[in-house]
């Protein structure tokens, strides 16, 4: 079931869950997967306005659709609330740190929500990706082929030479590894894990 909503607006979030309720009368899952960033530049090129739409786009969407689903998943003593970050929130880059601060900020959220409603019976934990193959990141590294007159294999491998060289698997991750970590948070193999992070990251991030 499809349903659209705008989540930088409170009441379409609200209205989407609704929606959701109406139709299967409550709501076990929560994935908290909007986000993205607008502006592709470093601190001294943004802006107020750059600063606040991504903390909007990738914070306040968690915010509003987690705040929407609270009362079904307290109601019926279950829940599972998984927020996708990014290994930028733990590991930032020089450049885009109004995205970084926002991702980091969701982890932050994480750990929070997690001690708040634990004796509610809702989980809450994280997943950060790395470099992944979406359809997003593969038409960049065509666009960026182009631009250099190169093949993508090659816009690929100079992108993760220069941008993730701690990758030590030396490649972008797939979708699919993603989904992996989303679908056993949300499983009862994950029923005593709360407020944690699993990066799937490929060993980019150089912490524990």
């Amino acid at each position: 079931m499809g349903v659209t909503a705008d989540m930088s607006k409170a009441e379409d979030v609200s209205s989407a869950i609704g929606e959701v309720v109406k139709r299967f009368g409550t709501i076990h899952v929560l994935v908290n997967n909007a986000g993205g960033v607008q502006a592709f530049a470093s601190f001294n090129d943004l802006t107020d306005d750059d600063w606040l739409a991504v903390l909007n786009l990738n914070l306040m969407s968690a915010v509003r659709s987690t705040r929407a689903v609270l009362p079904y998943m307290q109601q019926q003593k279950w829940g599972r609330i998984i927020n996708i970050s990014s290994e930028s929130g733990t590991q930032p880059d020089a450049f885009m740190p109004h995205y970084s601060a926002s991702k980091a900020a969701v982890n932050n959220l994480t750990k929070s929500l997690s001690k708040a409603y634990g004796t509610d019976g809702i989980l809450v934990n994280t997943v950060s990706p790395a470099f992944i193959m979406t359809p997003l990141v593969a038409e960049m590294i065509a666009t960026v082929a182009r631009g250099r007159g190169v093949t993508p294999q090659e816009a690929q491998a100079q992108f993760l030479a220069n941008n993730r060289p701690h990758i030590e698997l030396r490649r972008p991750g797939r979708t699919e590894e993603v989904a992996a970590a989303v679908v056993f948070f949300a499983s009862e193999r994950a029923s005593f894990i709360t407020g944690t992070n699993i990066r799937v990251d490929g060993g980019s991030v150089a912490s524990l």
